[in-house]
């Protein structure tokens, strides 16, 4: 669990830092100007990390399955190998996704209007400054994003469902008590997640009926709230992580 609790801060780590430097700099000193080549190379590591982080929740989501439901088999099946073998997996099937998508922008004819009602180089925000027909490009959003992330939704859904009814069938309160302690931290930062991205696709969709400083906040939960609250919701639910945090905390010795 701890390996894929790291996996998923590198994850939030990443994904913030995609938008945040450039966001900074552009209030700082007022340049909203982006190249041609870093909108398109934002746009890639913005569609990765966020895919990346759907994939380690559908893997934590059958790390716990294991546990609660197979806890005696865990230590044969969840290994270091099987770690390092989701690693791979992740990297190779999110550049997969990823890389088609800024392919498929910079190839479109761009009108001389060239603002974004983001505040990064978002896929739909760009595509829709296209002079030419973008259908192409679209139709692959929406294929991945309804193939991928509605795939590892429902592969969650079904991994909880399962864990759901066998703590049912278990009729243990110590166990019910046990399950949420472990899954309750897990859940909670998944609804965030997909939240927040069905919160932005949505903005993104209903643009001309949002006031555009309300787009933009919107535009940036997904990017900077999710991996905020993220070590929050596992820090306090997980209960050796408070404890360790508890731990460090008492050593530190405070001066007046």
């Amino acid at each position: 669990m701890y390996y894929f609790l790291a996996m998923l801060a590198v994850m939030d780590i990443c994904l913030s830092t995609v938008a945040t430097p450039k966001i900074l700099m552009m209030l700082w000193t007022g340049n909203t100007n982006v190249t041609a080549s870093a909108c398109f190379t934002q746009m890639f590591f913005t569609i990765m990390f966020s895919a990346g982080e759907s994939s380690i929740f559908l893997v934590m989501a059958y790390d716990r399955y294991v546990a609660i439901c197979n806890p005696l088999h865990y230590p044969s099946i969840i290994t270091k190998q099987f770690v390092a073998k989701v690693c791979l997996f992740i990297v190779v099937r999110n550049v997969a996704v990823a890389l088609p998508m800024p392919l498929l922008a910079v190839n479109l004819d761009y009108c001389s209007s060239r603002e974004i009602l983001h505040c990064f180089c978002e896929n739909m925000s760009v595509e829709k400054l296209s002079c030419s027909d973008n259908t192409s490009s679209s139709i692959y959003g929406l294929v991945i994003f309804i193939v991928v992330g509605g795939s590892d939704v429902l592969l969650i859904i079904i991994s909880y469902s399962v864990i759901l009814q066998t703590v049912v069938v278990a009729r243990s309160f110590s166990a019910a008590s046990k399950a949420f302690r472990t899954c309750g931290s897990h859940l909670i930062v998944i609804c965030m997640f997909y939240i927040t991205i069905a919160t932005t696709m949505v903005s993104n969709r209903a643009v001309k009926e949002i006031p555009r400083p309300v787009h933009v906040v919107l535009s940036l939960l997904h990017h900077l709230l999710s991996p905020a609250l993220n070590p929050v919701v596992y820090g306090v639910l997980t209960k050796e992580i408070r404890h360790a945090i508890q731990r460090v905390l008492g050593k530190m010795k405070i001066h007046p």
